[in-house]
């Protein structure tokens, strides 16, 4: 099941989460958005048991995404316990966000 933020829920859902929240800021009409999104799922699929990954479409959250600066997209942010810790923009490789979700999990993990 997919989980889909709105400006109502975004808080609640980033803060409430027990692993680390990867947030994809994408738009329907955006076609690198399109491509990047099911890299994405592939991707964090490896790493399943740390980090659960959330959709914003950015057309159905204009606050939430103004708040976090995502204006160009796609917008990849990531989150630990309720607070940004990285983020791309952009739609890059496999292996670079592989490599960089391993960064960012060896930083914050202690």
């Amino acid at each position: 099941m997919e989980n889909i933020l709105t400006d109502e829920n975004f808080e609640k859902q980033i803060n409430a989460a027990d692993k680390f929240v990867l947030v994809d800021f994408f738009a329907t009409w955006c076609e690198p958005c399109s491509i990047l999104a099911p890299i994405l799922e592939k991707t964090v699929k490896n790493f399943s048991d740390k980090i659960i990954l959330i959709k914003a479409n950015v057309d159905d959250i204009p606050a939430t995404a103004q708040k976090f600066g995502a204006e160009r997209i796609p917008m990849v942010i990531m989150f630990k316990n309720g607070k940004q810790i990285g983020s791309f923009v952009g739609l890059i490789p496999e292996n670079a966000i592989q490599g960089w979700l391993e960064n960012i999990l060896k930083e914050n993990i202690k």
